[in-house]
């Protein structure tokens, strides 16, 4: 997935806020959810072999969030990874030698958690993510079913790029 598709993709997120509001949400909440969903375009024409790197240069994502996923103001390039952003307080990175997307601890360079086979896939997952996230927050009960959110997660894993990542979408769904 392109960044440009994924921007396009939070765009056809429609979050209603009637039935925010009726849990008694503040109007200030509800539009930071709102905006969580949205990256619009910094006006730079960044082009990278690496979506993220795209998505971070070209769109502001200062307010983005899905589930813990957030994305930092630029790039920070070391020797060994690309730092795009964060997960649960820990650096998500495109490791430079694979192009596979890790979770990495803050400070440190033990990885976490794979995320994805590469970039592009991790876009793609997360905002697959996005969407059911959304759907747990407005239908009851699916934040509770275990076995829809495991058979969820492995699917979200899928889309990344196959089993080995399973682990991180669980942990994002939080089973």
């Amino acid at each position: 997935m392109k960044a440009s598709e994924f921007v396009e993709g939070l765009k056809k997120i429609k979050i209603d806020a009637g039935p925010l509001k009726k849990r008694g949400l503040s109007d200030q909440f509800i539009e930071d959810f709102k905006r969580a969903y949205y990256a619009p375009p910094t006006g730079s024409n960044c082009v990278s072999p690496h979506p993220v790197v795209e998505l971070v240069e070209n769109y502001d994502c200062s307010s983005l969030e899905i589930g813990m996923v957030t994305f930092d103001e630029k790039i920070e390039e070391t020797e060994d990874y690309l730092f795009f952003g964060k997960a649960d307080e820990h650096d998500l990175a495109i490791d430079i030698t694979t192009g596979a997307v890790v979770m990495v601890e803050s400070g440190f360079d033990d990885i976490l958690f794979n995320c994805a086979q590469n970039d592009a896939r991790f876009l793609a997952a997360i905002l697959n993510i996005g969407v059911f996230l959304l759907r747990r927050v407005f239908e009851a009960g699916l934040s509770e079913n275990d076995e829809l959110n495991i058979q969820m997660a492995e699917e979200f894993g899928d889309i990344a790029g196959g089993e080995k990542y399973y682990d991180f979408y669980k942990m994002m769904l939080g089973v």
